[in-house]
């Protein structure tokens, strides 16, 4: 494991399922791996995403066109917050599994959740392979 704080190049796989749909994306990224908390940057076309796992939890953030954050812990549902332009409310969040795995030069992650607006839920499934450059 690297010092926390320091962050590598590294590549990112990513594998998404909303509602069923599957699709793939290879990006280019940073992580930092420690036995505490390790943390997973990259950008998409709009926005820059943050993954940080720590403990038994997952912590989502996106900033750009529109902006998410969510607390996933696996078993419960949690509060996050989405927001476009200046406007910006709560979602919930209900966290069905989390599991994650790093080592010296890995992190392999999937994660499946479902958003929830009201009362409707939109299953999110995802699965993330990081490999140190």
């Amino acid at each position: 494991m690297v010092e926390e704080n320091k962050m590598q190049a590294c590549k990112i796989t990513l594998t998404t399922s909303v509602d069923g749909k599957e699709t793939q994306i290879v990006r280019e990224g940073s992580v930092s791996l420690s036995l505490l908390k390790t943390v997973v940057r990259y950008k998409e076309e709009n926005a820059e995403i943050t993954l940080i796992f720590e403990k038994e939890s997952v912590r989502l953030e996106r900033r750009g066109d529109y902006a998410l954050c969510l607390l996933l812990r696996q078993g419960e549902i949690s509060k996050g917050t989405l927001g476009f332009g200046e406007s910006v409310g709560s979602i919930r969040v209900y966290a069905h599994k989390i599991n994650y795995s790093a080592s010296k030069d890995s992190l392999l992650a999937s994660l499946h959740y479902d958003l929830m607006f009201g009362e409707e839920r939109q299953e999110m499934k995802l699965r993330l392979y990081v490999k140190t450059a």
